[in-house]
């Protein structure tokens, strides 16, 4: 019991310092220029530039009524309003019910919720699946290979 009540302490802790360092753009706000930042960044305006995290770390998200006109570099992100542009997420990416991105999605995980939209691609962000060959390229070589034996390697 009393080293579950240190863990809480310890994540309430961490949960408290995360909203010192957290910068909201409000529902009325626009910003022109790329953002770079640390702990959180709540958009709920507009951003029209790039968004990039520091070196300490952070985490995006981007409500109902913000709309991000960029790239988005960003290890945690949480998107419930529209990106157009590219979104980088190395850790963990959600996308709520009216989140719209039009742009490529990278990501190490991802939460879709029914409803959320991606026009562009869906890339994991995984070394072992990064060397595999493109979908097109095994369906057309797959007839004319059909006798070939792979190459020893």
């Amino acid at each position: 019991m009393l080293g579950r009540d240190k863990k809480n302490a310890a994540n309430n802790n961490a949960a408290s310092q995360d909203y010192r360092n957290h910068t909201l753009i409000a529902p009325s706000a626009t910003v022109k220029g790329d953002l770079e930042f640390t702990g959180g960044l709540h958009v709920q305006g507009t951003v029209e530039g790039n968004i990039s995290v520091g070196k300490d770390g952070g985490r995006l998200i981007i409500g109902e009524t913000g709309v991000v006109k960029g790239e988005i570099q960003v290890p945690q992100v949480v998107i419930n309003g529209r990106v157009e542009g590219d979104v980088h997420a190395s850790e963990n990416l959600e996308l709520a019910e009216k989140a719209s991105v039009e742009g490529n999605v990278y990501y190490q995980m991802i939460e879709m919720v029914m409803g959320a939209r991606v026009n562009g691609k869906l890339v994991r962000l995984d070394d072992e699946r990064r060397n595999l060959p493109a979908p097109d390229k095994d369906k057309k070589g797959e007839k004319a290979d059909a006798g070939k034996q792979p190459a020893a390697e």
